[in-house]
């Protein structure tokens, strides 16, 4: 219940933090990749809240997303937000092995 929903998430922001790309997604939905980053990063949190593992990366994405709309600083936050999660997924690997496992899901 950590390993795929914070990879689902890392994967999203890294998306989002290519730069051409990233900025054509934004533009070209109406900015409205926003409000899905959003759902992904509150579903995680929901997650990590049932499960009781560590929710600071979740809510700090959060917040951070809501600022994301602006261009430049919008980019720097989806890197920052990408390697928070990368970090996050490591220590919580490193911390139960089994979350790379199958049974997980």
């Amino acid at each position: 219940m950590f390993f795929i929903p914070s990879t689902i998430a890392f994967l999203y922001e890294l998306l989002l933090a290519i730069p051409i790309l990233g900025g054509a997604i934004m533009v070209g939905s109406g900015y409205s990749a926003l409000v899905t980053a959003l759902i992904i990063h509150a579903i995680v949190f929901a997650l990590r809240f049932v499960t009781g593992h560590s929710k600071v990366v979740p809510i700090m994405s959060i917040l951070l997303t809501l600022l994301t709309w602006i261009p430049l600083i919008g980019w720097a936050i989806h890197v920052l937000i990408a390697v928070a999660y990368l970090i996050d997924i490591f220590i919580g690997i490193g911390r139960n092995p089994k979350h790379i496992s199958m049974q997980d899901t």
